[in-house]
């Protein structure tokens, strides 16, 4: 009969064997990502990605308020941008990649002061489509033909969002914008 103290160091060190096999494999599978996922910027559970993609942005119920008093007419997009044409344009549409000129009046929404004006300054702005200051201006232009007109209502997720453009524009402000397509090249 074999004695119990003889099988105990053997024990032990089948034990540590099998421990240090399991952490080499758990630090190469980690190093390697043989496992990891596909998108790691997502979550795992299919309720927390649901919920990620559900978040929308909304404005407050005076803004919603402002818009409904001033401006009833507003066709509003997908992305929550509001636009009303006050002048129909004639010609191509830009695309993105090409250079614009256009002269724009800019507004707070709630109290309708003016900010910005390319008029007053006297000299249209010029930029490429897709690197516009605003995601609602770049919207915007790529559905407005040459010579077009429209009022923009922005708010604050495609104007200036959550930090604003200190000083002239406060954090989550949504903006009004009187906007005309001058040239595109």
């Amino acid at each position: 009969m074999p004695c119990p103290m003889a099988q105990a160091p053997f024990r032990s060190f089948f034990y540590l064997l099998l421990l240090g096999a399991m952490l080499l494999t758990l630090a190469l599978v980690v190093r390697t990502g043989a496992f990891s996922r596909k998108n790691p910027g997502q979550p795992m559970s299919a309720a927390m990605r649901a919920m990620m993609e559900a978040e929308t942005h909304v404005l407050t119920t005076e803004e919603e308020g402002v818009i409904g008093e001033k401006y009833p007419g507003a066709r509003e997009n997908k992305s929550g941008l509001r636009q009303i044409v006050r002048l129909a344009g004639e010609g191509p549409l830009p695309k993105a990649g090409q250079t614009v000129t256009i002269h724009y009046e800019g507004r707070r929404l709630l109290d309708g002061s003016v900010f910005a004006s390319s008029r007053e300054q006297g000299n249209p702005l010029r930029f490429v489509v897709g690197t516009s200051p605003l995601k609602g201006w770049d919207e915007a232009l790529l559905t407005m033909k040459l010579g077009e007109k429209r009022t923009l209502i922005v708010p604050w997720w495609l104007a200036y969002g959550e930090d604003g453009d200190q000083p002239t524009v406060a954090p989550r402000t949504s903006l009004v914008f009187e906007m005309e397509l001058l040239d595109i090249k």
